[in-house]
């Protein structure tokens, strides 16, 4: 687990209440033996981002819920026109929603284009542009899988937090993690599988209390105390190294004047609050649930 999981989890600290949503969120991502060039990738990837937005569901960062077009050549041919030969290429795009992880499929659709262009590349690009994203079918397919995520989630609720718990049970806290993280908020079954992220991420926090010594060490020979205090706050109570983080924060304390202990008092009673570590342990879940998905070689996230 990379420290910035940590800095990142107290950066996002603000003690403001975690808001559910009212919709599923889809990220768009690539297959990695997609045949386009990185640029004709780009736009294709812009094309359904924007189907998504349409209907205000488009994820715009990494995450398991997942769009991925593949595309096949299904004809090409050469035609020619004055002095130089242009190439004509029809695309068929399959496009599916599924879930990365589980590899469940909520939806697909296809998609044919034709493009012409003076190189293979030109062509493929001028098929992917010609896609229109205002068809109304796109609209009603987005519709339609996003009520099937729902749905899913909705009635493999109990099944998915079973899963997630085997997976910690074998010490995979990321992927655990990046499991549950794909839980739609707005669903009723989301306290409970907030819970079981809050319960394994706990489990996750003490196994690796060490990097985050480390980093309030670092903070701490830089004289930052208030952020080398929040940090080893964050040591769980059952850690193996909570002696030295004990002992890490009687040196902060003999380090800082009483302006930096009032500051660090406040400091501590607000992560302390309920709220800011609901709110803190959710944005590092999800840190640690997108650095899972940008692990992975299957799919490529062009972000």
């Amino acid at each position: 687990m990379k420290k910035i999981f940590f800095f990142l989890l107290l950066l996002g600290c603000f003690c403001l209440v975690h808001a559910q949503t009212n919709n599923v969120y889809i990220s768009v991502a690539m297959p990695s033996d997609c045949p386009l060039d990185s640029n004709t990738k780009s736009i294709l990837k812009n094309k359904i981002l924007q189907m998504l937005s349409a209907e205000g569901v488009a994820g715009t960062e990494c995450g398991a819920i997942i769009m991925v077009p593949e595309v096949n050549i299904i004809n090409s041919n050469s035609i020619y026109g004055g002095m130089r030969q242009i190439l004509s290429v029809e695309l068929g795009i399959t496009v599916t929603v599924r879930n990365m992880i589980t590899n469940t499929v909520f939806n697909a659709m296809q998609i044919a284009s034709k493009g012409e262009g003076y190189s293979d590349n030109e062509a493929k690009c001028s098929a992917i542009n010609k896609i229109d994203v205002l068809n109304t079918d796109y609209s009603r397919f987005v519709e339609a899988t996003k009520l099937k995520i729902s749905d899913y989630y909705r009635n493999n609720t109990i099944a998915l937090i079973t899963k997630a718990n085997t997976l910690a049970s074998q010490q995979l806290f990321d992927e655990t993690l990046a499991l549950l993280s794909t839980y739609p908020e707005s669903l009723l079954g989301y306290t409970k599988v907030s819970n079981a992220m809050t319960s394994i991420f706990k489990k996750c926090q003490a196994q690796y209390c060490t990097q985050i010594l480390l980093s309030a060490q670092a903070a701490y020979s830089k004289h930052d105390y208030a952020e080398a205090a929040e940090l080893v706050s964050m040591i769980d109570g059952q850690s193996s190294c909570v002696e030295q983080a004990k002992a890490l924060l009687n040196s902060i304390k003999k380090g800082m004047d009483k302006q930096y202990n009032d500051i660090i008092a406040m400091e501590k009673e607000k992560i302390r609050s309920d709220e800011c570590i609901k709110s803190a342990q959710i944005k590092a879940i999800k840190d640690i649930a997108t650095a899972y998905f940008k692990r992975q070689t299957e799919y490529v996230f062009f972000w």
